[in-house]
């Protein structure tokens, strides 16, 4: 799928309240979510996983390669 201009800014200004959010509660306060939700410390992993799918999302809108695991190297002795 292909994303314009608008909806690449409009996931990055969610990504954006995401992380003001997980300062927030890592501030042992509460913070709102752009849809509207109240969440606290013990939302701390849902908010997480918030910013992680849209960094994701973000990635695939923008075209960045997606890497996963760590990189290896082999030496041939």
């Amino acid at each position: 799928m292909a994303y314009s201009a608008a909806e690449i800014l409009q996931l990055q200004e969610r990504l954006a309240a995401y992380l003001a959010a997980e300062a927030a509660i890592l501030r042992n306060q509460s913070a709102a979510l752009p849809d509207g939700r109240q969440v606290t410390r013990t939302n701390l992993a849902e908010v997480r996983k918030g910013i992680e799918d849209l960094r994701r999302e973000i990635g695939t809108a923008t075209g960045a390669p997606i890497v996963r695991g760590r990189a290896r190297r082999g030496v041939i002795l």
